[in-house]
């Protein structure tokens, strides 16, 4: 991992003890890797299926995720930075594959959108369902000491439920309380996640930057999330049918 970058104003901690109406804004860039234990290095992986992984994991290996986040609100999305054709494609691979989307969250409403299929549809849930069990492990990254937190995911499909682990480790050092994807609300910012398939680490922290952060409400359709998972599988079905 490349040395963490990180941009803070002076007397950044004593400034926000002493003035509740401050606000707090950054932009943290992450990049990511494949679980080692993830479909690549799995024993039920047929190899034509890994081909395919190890390909598109390639073709993203250099795609940086930004969130920003501005007081109780944040962005995760796919980095604007493109240089090219591939980059952007690349981009469009990883925000389906790996992000399986973009992220809107708004801790004092409890609002967490995620946005797929371009602006068609904002999928809602809660942020405060995500229960957290706060551990005592702890290890340094970059110089922070980080705390470990582990919450679990369920994902369905045809072949059934399927439970993973997701570890957070969440440094106190910067008290911001966001992460990647819809992982949030601990009481520090992720700088290292372990996701069903991908682990994201922050390469890079901007904290008060020159310009303001202006966090946009996503436009779309919302719905719930069980049921877009009502409409993915009826789609599913008649595609199996046809």
């Amino acid at each position: 991992m490349k040395k963490l970058l990180v941009l803070i104003i002076l007397f950044f901690y004593i400034v926000n003890c002493t003035s509740q109406n401050k606000d707090i804004y950054g932009t943290v860039y992450y990049k990511y890797r494949p679980n080692e234990n993830g479909v690549l290095n799995s024993n039920k992986t047929k190899q034509d299926v890994k081909g395919l992984f190890k390909g598109l994991n390639e073709f993203t290996a250099e795609v940086i995720f930004k969130m920003e986040f501005f007081n109780k609100t944040s962005i995760f999305t796919v980095g604007d930075g493109m240089d090219n054709d591939i980059d952007i494609k690349g981009g469009a691979i990883a925000n389906k594959l790996v992000s399986k989307g973009s992220y809107y969250c708004d801790l004092e409403n409890d609002i967490q959108l995620r946005k797929v299929g371009g602006e068609e549809f904002l999928i809602k849930t809660q942020p405060s369902k995500i229960k957290w069990v706060l551990t005592q492990e702890t290890k340094y990254i970059n110089s922070f000491k980080c705390h470990k937190a582990v919450t679990s995911v369920t994902n369905k499909n045809f072949s059934g439920e399927h439970i993973f682990e997701i570890i957070a480790w969440y440094t106190l050092e910067i008290p911001v309380p966001f992460g990647p994807k819809q992982f949030n609300s601990l009481p520090g910012l992720i700088l290292e996640l372990k996701d069903t398939h991908n682990t994201f680490f922050a390469e890079k922290i901007e904290l008060y930057p020159k310009e303001k952060i202006n966090i946009k409400l996503f436009k779309g359709k919302i719905i719930s999330e069980e049921k877009y998972n009502e409409k993915i599988e009826e789609n599913l079905r008649g595609f199996l049918k046809n």
